[in-house]
């Protein structure tokens, strides 16, 4: 473990030190400590190479394909829950049936576990060496210590929905993280938390580039306010995403086709695909490869039912093909599954969420009229006449199937969203038939780190 986490950073970092975008590191590199390895003067001792080290790691994000970062938690969330199957009959199956045997761990290590860390111990190398210049003005050295923490908190956002309790790193001790155990889920969120306040502050409210394609404050609020929802804490969640529906920074694109494009005004925050014909990867993965072809992955008939007739959304964000004579629904948001023009980049962040985080927090404080007007808000846009629920029970189930509509096959949103509101057997159970026990809400930690470091549990029922 100390080996493989530690030289791929440290491979990540010297080759952003030389201005090479981050492909792979094929070989490892033996090393004793990276901190030794890193000079550090070097990679930060200017303006340039600071912004590349934290640039490469966005790079990083989308370099290669079925990672968390780029469509994996999207596909393997969707298949989770009620949104999405595979075409073709294999291991992806387990996730759709909700019975992971090991032999996915090693795909659960690889697109996920593997990934996250690897990103979060480049963000704390990063605010350690950030710390320690002097060569930097404490302006650029707060955007990227804002940044850095923001990249940390977003990773460990989703290992702990995924995994429920995982080791904290805060640092790039290996030998520490080497035997670390697993945290709480509550000091994980707390230390989320407080990296997206920090993060809040040291970033600005304008985007640094003409694109947002680096988080902003309002980044890291958007998020703050998905972390303040997941953790009941109602008054904050409605705090920030107000603040962000009235910075007047965003919009709601009218045209549901024009969300997912590049510079959409309803984005927040985008990552921006780096190999050469290649749009974004979930357009890759999902799409039919040629007029010939089958789609990747499927909508399941749950979700394709769950949408209002009239809904623009289900014919804006949906698509069918007719294959060996069977009418075939795949998700559509991503148009394209590659192209030598880049115009889609990959939506992290979009404005229509805090209308629905806002409207949930509403709720749960009593502010019923306001949580119905701005579930129309979203309603309207969709093509839909305001809704019928107007009490707190009926209210819940509104906003349910509207971040349902809304946010399908989007970062797991659905899998999440059935967990932290106690829904998931409810929901899941009757579909998933036999096969469903409540512990299926966890993913199993990958057996090759538990074998690797002796402080980690596994999650029950694996």
């Amino acid at each position: 473990m100390k080996t493989k986490y530690f030289t791929i950073i440290l491979c990540s970092l010297l080759i952003i030190m030389q201005g090479i975008i981050y492909t792979s590191c094929k070989k490892f590199i033996e090393v004793k400590d990276p901190n030794d390895q890193l000079n550090s003067d070097k990679v930060f001792s200017d303006s340039s190479s600071a912004v590349a080290a934290i640039v490469g790691i966005y790079s990083d994000m989308l370099t290669n394909r079925n990672l968390f970062s780029n469509s994996a938690v999207t596909l393997y969330g969707g298949m989770s829950a009620d949104e999405l199957y595979s075409f073709t009959p294999g291991l992806k199956d387990e996730f759709v049936k909700n019975q992971i045997t090991q032999a996915n761990h090693i795909n659960i290590d690889n697109s996920f576990w593997q990934p996250a860390f690897k990103y979060i111990y480049s963000a704390n190398l990063v605010l350690e060496k950030l710390l320690a210049s002097h060569q930097l003005s404490s302006s650029l050295k707060n955007q990227l210590m804002g940044e850095a923490k923001f990249i940390r908190a977003f990773c460990y956002f989703h290992l702990v929905n995924l995994f429920g309790n995982v080791p904290l790193i805060t640092s790039s001790k290996y030998q520490d993280a080497a035997i670390a155990p697993r945290a709480s889920m509550a000091e994980v969120y707390a230390l989320i938390i407080n990296d997206l306040n920090d993060g809040k502050t040291l970033l600005k409210e304008q985007y640094v580039t003409s694109e947002k394609v680096r988080p902003n404050k309002w980044t890291a609020a958007a998020m703050l306010s998905r972390c303040y929802l997941y953790n009941n804490r109602w008054q904050e969640a409605e705090s920030e995403s107000a603040a962000i529906i009235n910075s007047g920074q965003y919009s709601l694109e009218s045209n549901l086709n024009n969300i997912f494009l590049k510079n959409s005004i309803e984005a927040i925050w985008q990552l921006k695909p780096v190999r050469p014909g290649f749009n974004t990867y979930e357009g890759l993965e999902i799409l039919p490869a040629s007029a010939f072809s089958s789609p990747t992955y499927l909508i399941t008939p749950q979700l394709y039912n769950s949408f209002e007739n009239i809904d623009s959304r289900k014919n804006a964000w949906i698509k069918s093909r007719i294959f060996n004579s069977d009418t075939l629904y795949y998700p559509f948001k991503y148009k394209l599954p590659n192209g030598a023009s880049l115009t889609e980049y990959y939506m992290v962040f979009r404005l229509a969420e805090q209308y629905l985080i806002r409207a949930e927090a509403e709720l749960n404080q009593n502010k019923l009229q306001n949580a119905i007007t701005d579930i129309n808000i979203i309603r309207n846009r969709a093509g839909l006449p305001n809704t019928l629920a107007n009490n707190t029970q009926s209210l819940k189930l509104a906003i349910e199937q509207e971040r349902q509509a809304e946010l399908f096959c989007e970062w797991a949103h659905r899998w999440y969203d059935l967990k932290r509101t106690g829904r998931a057997t409810d929901i899941l159970a009757p579909i998933k038939g036999a096969t469903w026990q409540s512990t299926d809400v966890l993913w199993p930690i990958p057996q090759q780190e538990i074998n690797l470091n002796p402080s980690l549990t596994q999650n029950p029922g694996y």
